[in-house]
């Protein structure tokens, strides 16, 4: 059974403005049913506002309408929708990403990929209070980098999916 995992909006705005890095290869993984990705309706709502705003559209031509609307289509082909998990943890360095965290806590989710170390992959570390008790309630979830996600599930890794992180 594919191991549950949770992508941050990041990821989602990487993969849908390239089709080269390891955000797309995350995807890749969720599509051809090597991970099961979860969504929730908060984190849904994130990634079409981020997808849709006017500024990142004007950085990145590629995100036109159609593309976003393709794009959401296909990962949502592919998700898993929770609806409303439950709050779980408190995030006291940045409360806006915890829908996250309580997605896959609650989905008891394997792995969170984020590129974000100062919000969330320090939750890992157990030099930090925060990190401690995560790691204590949570033993389960690993939070970690697109890359250093890739690198765990590099033994599943499709054929033809570059294992390297760039």
């Amino acid at each position: 059974m594919p191991e549950h995992v949770v992508f941050d909006c990041t990821l989602f705005l990487q993969a849908a403005t390239s089709e080269k890095g390891p955000a797309f290869k995350c995807f890749t993984m969720a599509e051809q049913g090597h991970v099961t990705l979860l969504l929730s309706p908060a984190i849904l709502v994130e990634v079409e506002d981020v997808l849709s705003r006017p500024i990142l559209r004007a950085n990145f031509p590629i995100l036109t309408p159609d593309r976003v609307a393709a794009f959401i289509r296909k990962f949502l082909s592919v998700a898993i929708l929770t609806p409303n998990p439950p709050k779980v943890f408190t995030l006291p360095r940045e409360r806006n990403d915890e829908p996250y965290t309580d997605l896959a806590i609650a989905a008891k989710a394997r792995y969170l990929v984020t590129w974000n170390s100062r919000h969330l992959t320090y939750l890992m570390r157990q030099d930090t209070p925060e990190g401690q008790v995560f790691c204590q309630r949570f033993p389960w979830l690993k939070i970690l980098s697109p890359p250093d996600f890739l690198e765990q599930l590099a033994p599943i890794a499709p054929p033809g999916l570059p294992r390297e992180s760039a």
